[in-house]
């Protein structure tokens, strides 16, 4: 069993740790190799709120959650990859929209890399659809190589 909480400052390590760890798939484009660090999850601390499961006293998931007005916006969907499948990351994801939804937000947004083929059926199983595309040089996420950013959406 697993619970879902708020995440702190010093759960920046594991985040980084989970984070990196589930977009292992990304690290052949990505310049860096790596999705995230700890210090890039405290700069978006200050930006958003993290949610972290944690199971027997570990974290085992992450999402960042971001509100705009009545935008919410979640990414760094993020389950260790032994538990993927397990629902943790559709909690995550459900446990997002509500803190939004929850804060006076009337849609839900992501973005994804049109590289990620996986990813826009999965949100659209969840009720996302896709309202846009924008070229992307791939600097603005780490990536070495161009490609479209896929935004999706839903109504809350």
């Amino acid at each position: 069993m697993f619970r879902i909480r708020p995440a702190e400052e010093q759960d920046a390590e594991r985040i980084a740790a989970v984070v990196n760890a589930a977009f292992e798939v990304e690290r052949p484009m990505r310049a860096s190799g790596e999705r995230t660090s700890p210090q890039g999850v405290r700069e978006e601390m200050q930006r958003g709120t993290f949610f972290v499961a944690e199971q027997e006293g570990r974290i085992v998931g992450t999402v960042l959650t971001r509100i705009n007005g009545t935008t919410g916006y979640f990414g760094m969907l993020a389950v260790e990859s032994g538990l993927q499948g397990s629902g943790i990351g559709r909690a995550l994801r459900e446990h997002a929209e509500a803190h939004c939804k929850t804060n006076g937000c009337s849609q839900m947004t992501l973005t994804t890399g049109d590289f990620r083929t996986e990813l826009p059926p999965y949100y659209a199983r969840a009720g996302y659809r896709i309202v846009s595309y924008e070229p992307n040089s791939g600097s603005a996420w780490n990536l070495s190589k161009p490609f479209q950013i896929v935004h999706m959406a839903k109504d809350l």
